[in-house]
């Protein structure tokens, strides 16, 4: 009877050392939480002094068609044949299949990178993000409308049918990404409500992950989506602020 209770005992704590690894993998592989935000480091605007007054910068307008399509094509033949999935949406900040994405609307993350960049700068002696604060006095307004911010996705799996879906587990599939944005920005004169500044701000990029792994880590601290979009901005900002210069 003593001899029995061992023998469980040992099962029982072999079974813990199991479950304890397991646990110990699951917990490795859990990725960090990202970075969800547009914001970005930009080179210094060059202002040789802050514009006088105080500049407002109000949150986006939202032009962007509201489409989404998506297309699996898949070639059975010799297994591992290859399925692909693409899916193409002009609302990140809704629609994704590979990446799992959660932020808050792209009208305010992209004007609120935009304010933090021109303050950080400071192009103006005072520059305020006007969803935070309606109702302070400004000097100038930039108003932004939000025209396209396209994002194609598409992931090719190892297998076929069944086969496809279980080369996820240990990585696949390889993931291809297409990005591109599209901004039209102005700025206004309050005093008399001109308008003496308009800017056309459009970027792309094209990014690619080997497996599901690398695509959960994302790229220095940020989600991929939230990092390609920060790098067109910060693409762009540069010659942005200097067309602005030029108008001020």
């Amino acid at each position: 009877m003593m001899k029995m209770n061992a023998v469980q005992l040992s099962f029982c704590r072999s079974g813990n050392i199991v479950i304890f690894a397991l646990f110990s993998l699951i917990a490795g592989c859990a990725a960090s939480k990202l970075d969800l935000s547009m914001n970005f480091e930009a080179p210094p605007a060059g202002f040789a002094k802050p514009h006088s007054g105080t500049l407002g910068i109000d949150e986006f307008i939202d032009l962007r068609p509201q489409v989404v399509t998506s297309n699996a094509d898949k070639w059975i033949g010799f297994i591992p044949g290859v399925l692909w999935i693409e899916f193409v949406t002009e609302m990140p900040d809704i629609y994704t299949v590979f990446s799992d994405y959660k932020s808050e609307p792209f009208t305010r993350a992209v004007a609120k990178a935009v304010y933090r960049n021109m303050e950080r700068n400071s192009i103006f002696e005072n520059t305020l993000f006007l969803p935070l604060d309606r109702y302070t006095k400004t000097d100038y307004r930039i108003e932004g409308a939000l025209n396209r911010t396209f994002l194609k996705e598409t992931g090719y799996y190892y297998g076929s049918s069944l086969y496809a879906w279980l080369t996820r587990i240990i990585g696949m599939p390889y993931v291809s990404y297409e990005f591109s944005m599209d901004i039209t920005l102005r700025m206004r004169r309050i005093e008399t409500g001109e308008i003496i500044w308009t800017y056309n701000l459009q970027g792309s990029r094209t990014d690619k992950y080997y497996n599901v792994y690398q695509l959960a880590r994302g790229r220095e601290g940020k989600d991929i989506i939230s990092y390609n979009f920060s790098e067109i901005l910060k693409e762009r900002m540069p010659e942005m602020l200097e067309s602005m210069r030029r108008a001020l």
